[in-house]
This record gives C-alpha cells, sequence and structure tokens, in this order.
C-alpha cells in the first residue's frame, strides 16, 4: 500500500525534475535556482502545502516550471486531513483562532483558500516580469496566454476537489456501513431480548405456577400426614419445590436483565451445592469431594458447570435406576476439575415413567464443550452407568 501511495509522488519528482533539467538555460542562473527549489518544495508539500506552494511561485514566475506549482496547487485543492499545517488547517476549514464560524462560512473559506491559491497561480503565471524577455501583447498572444495560465491553475484546482470528493465520498459510504451493521446488530439484540422476555414470561406463568402448586399441596399434605415416613417424604417434596421456585425465579430475573448489562449470567450454585445434592441423594450415594474446596479459586462457570452435571447424573440415577449405588467424584486434576458420577445396577423397579424430553445429557454436553472441555456418558460394562467430564480450569490457583 506505501508503494502504490508513493508511486504518484516519485513520477511528479521525476517528471519535475527532468522539467528543470530540459529548461535549465531557458532563464538564467536565478531561474535555474527557483526552479531546483520548486522541486525540492515538492518534498514536503504534503506536510505544508501552503509553504511548499509560495516556495514554486518564484519558478513559474521567472522561468518555465509548471509540474511543481501544479503538484502542490493540487495538494491544497486535495485537502488531505493532517497534512496541512495548524493555522493552515483552520483556514481551510474556515475556523478562526478565536472561535468557530458557522458551517457554510466554513466551506466558504476553504473554497476562498482553494480559489485564491489556484488565481495567484494564474497570474503569476500570465503576468509579465522584467526577467523575462519583452512580451508582445497581440490579441492572439494574450488569448494563448490567459488559457494557458487558467489551465495551469484550472486543471490541478479541479483534480484534486475531485480526489477531495472521492475520498469524502468513500468515509460517507464507509460511515454508511457501519451504521448499517450497528443497526442490524441493534435489531438483533432487540430480537433476543424478546425472546428472552417471551422465555421469562412463559416460565413463570407456566413451570412457575405447577411449582407453587406443587409447594402448596405439599405443605399441606406434611401437616396432615400419618406417620414419619410420610412427612419425611412431603417434606422433602416441599424443600425440593421451594428450591426449584428460588432457582426459576432467579432464572426468570436473568432473562428479564438487559442483554448489553453487566451481570454474569452463569451466576448459581457452585461447587459449595455439591454436597447438598449428595446427602439429599439418600444413603446409598456417597462421594469424594476433595474438589471442593477450590471452589473460591474456580470460575464461577466451572463450578456451575459441575454442579448441573452431578445434580442431573443424580436425577437421571433416580428416575432410572432407583437404590442403585452411586459415587460421585469432585477432583482437581492439574489445571482441570475431573467431575464422576458412577452408578450401579438398579436396586428397585423404576417408577412410573416420568416426562422426558431426551435433552438432560445433551445439555451437559453443551455445558463442557464451551468451556473446552470433555464429556462422556456410557454404560460401565457392569449393569451400571458412568457420567465423566473434564473441565479446564487454567493454571493451578490453589494447589491441594
Amino acid at each position: 500500500m506505501r508503494l502504490r501511495s508513493a508511486a504518484p509522488d516519485a513520477a511528479l519528482l521525476a517528471l519535475s525534475a527532468t522539467e528543470v533539467w530540459a529548461t535549465r538555460s531557458f532563464g538564467g542562473h536565478l531561474a535555474l535556482v527557483f526552479a531546483c527549489l520548486g522541486t525540492a518544495a515538492l518534498l514536503v508539500r504534503r506536510r505544508f502545502p501552503l509553504a511548499a506552494f509560495a516556495a514554486t511561485l518564484p519558478a513559474l514566475a521567472l522561468g518555465y516550471i509548471w509540474f511543481s506549482p501544479m503538484g502542490t496547487l493540487y495538494e491544497i485543492s486535495a485537502g488531505r486531513p493532517g497534512h496541512l499545517p495548524a493555522q493552515g488547517l483552520r483556514i481551510a476549514r474556515g475556523i478562526p483562532p478565536g472561535g468557530r464560524w458557522p458551517a457554510s462560512w466554513r466551506v466558504s473559506a476553504r473554497a476562498a483558500l482553494i480559489g485564491g491559491c489556484a488565481f495567484l497561480a494564474a497570474v503569476v503565471s500570465f503576468a509579465p516580469w522584467p526577467f523575462r524577455d519583452p512580451v508582445r501583447w497581440t490579441l492572439s498572444s494574450t488569448i494563448l496566454a490567459v488559457m494557458l495560465s487558467a489551465l495551469l491553475a484550472v486543471a490541478p484546482t479541479a483534480l484534486g476537489l475531485l480526489a477531495a470528493s472521492r475520498r469524502e465520498l468513500a468515509a460517507r459510504l464507509d460511515e454508511l456501513a457501519a451504521s448499517r451493521e450497528r443497526e442490524r446488530s441493534l435489531a438483533a439484540e432487540q430480537a433476543v431480548v424478546r425472546e428472552r422476555t417471551r422465555l421469562a414470561r412463559e416460565m413463570h406463568d407456566t413451570v412457575a405456577h405447577h411449582l407453587s402448586l406443587i409447594a402448596v399441596q405439599s405443605g399441606a399434605l406434611e401437616v396432615t400426614a400419618k406417620g414419619p415416613q410420610a412427612q419425611a417424604a412431603a417434606s422433602a417434596v416441599r424443600e425440593l419445590s421451594r428450591d426449584a421456585l428460588d432457582e426459576l425465579r432467579r432464572m426468570v430475573g436473568l432473562l428479564r436483565l438487559p442483554v448489553a448489562q453487566g451481570r454474569d449470567l452463569a451466576a448459581g450454585p457452585g461447587l459449595a451445592g455439591i454436597p447438598a445434592l449428595v446427602a439429599a441423594a439418600g444413603p446409598q450415594t456417597d462421594g469424594e469431594l476433595a474438589g471442593v474446596a477450590d471452589g473460591d479459586t474456580l470460575p464461577a462457570e466451572v463450578q456451575l458447570a459441575a454442579y448441573r452435571i452431578v445434580q442431573e447424573a443424580l436425577t437421571n440415577v433416580r428416575k432410572h435406576a432407583p437404590g442403585a449405588r452411586t459415587r460421585v467424584l469432585v477432583r482437581r486434576d492439574g489445571d482441570a476439575l475431573l467431575v464422576e458420577v458412577r452408578n450401579g445396577p438398579g436396586g428397585q423397579a423404576p417408577p412410573t415413567a416420568l416426562p422426558s424430553g431426551g435433552h438432560g445429557l445433551a445439555g451437559l454436553r453443551e455445558r463442557a464443550t464451551q468451556l473446552g472441555g470433555d464429556f462422556d456418558a456410557l454404560p460401565d460394562g457392569a449393569g451400571g452407568f458412568l457420567i465423566r467430564a473434564r473441565l479446564p480450569v487454567g493454571a493451578a490457583t490453589g494447589a491441594e
């Protein structure tokens, strides 16, 4: 890209140097000096266009030099941002040193600057100077001189204005593309918000309603139940339904939050809640929970994934292999957290089949995959089932 942009500059410099060499004997030593100065001014025309233009005027007046004044005049007309000095930039934009002018004045001031430079170039090119040969003011020679001076001033000015217009148009197109991208992003975000709101409403109006009824009915059953076993069962149902309601309300609240709000959607149960899951699963379930001690040092999303894996695995044991011996393992394994739930054959016949969408294990695999981990769910070869997940947690921060 730099070579591509430098090619026109090198071509202009070469043409100007060739022009100086070809006209070196036309105006004497003084004209040659100013011609060389004008060519050298092309090297700084991007950074100091007004000064470079002024440096080419003597060469235009004393000799037959065109390329260097035309190049600097083009640079002024193109008006590249950052290529004018601070004062010249304020003048080009129509901004006085002490304040701001209206937008229409700014356009007029820039046009006046460009037009003034073009007019000055035309006058210097047309006006005879004492150092030149006497001029014959015939009608034809005057017309040709006027046309030549006008062409010398108008051509680079028009090309510069065209380049500035193309650059401004490209900037506008980029801005329009960025605006459309922002609109698409905003529309997608609004669609997500609407869908999350709909899901929150449906969850509140259906699932929360039924869970509330279960909690109320189990509370009433606990009061009226005869025998300690029935009361304990009713109490367990009531506690489980209350826990489910609490988690459901938390999820409904998170779904109703704005998408961009800085609240962690992964906030929820962590490793500290796994012992309660193991205890609630009954005497047939035991665990090796060495990894629970690392709860304060592990990312929240890893803790939540481990909790959900244990929760879903124990739920599946109750549904498909009630009474089976179950072992839960949670421990650090290098830079990963290892979670295993292994159960043996069921000791009782499964109860009446419960509704199931078959998405439990798929959801656990998705959780592990999103964290960059591995997930396996397979028979263990002895009539039982094994669920194993390996969740990366980065470098060890709390080594055992």
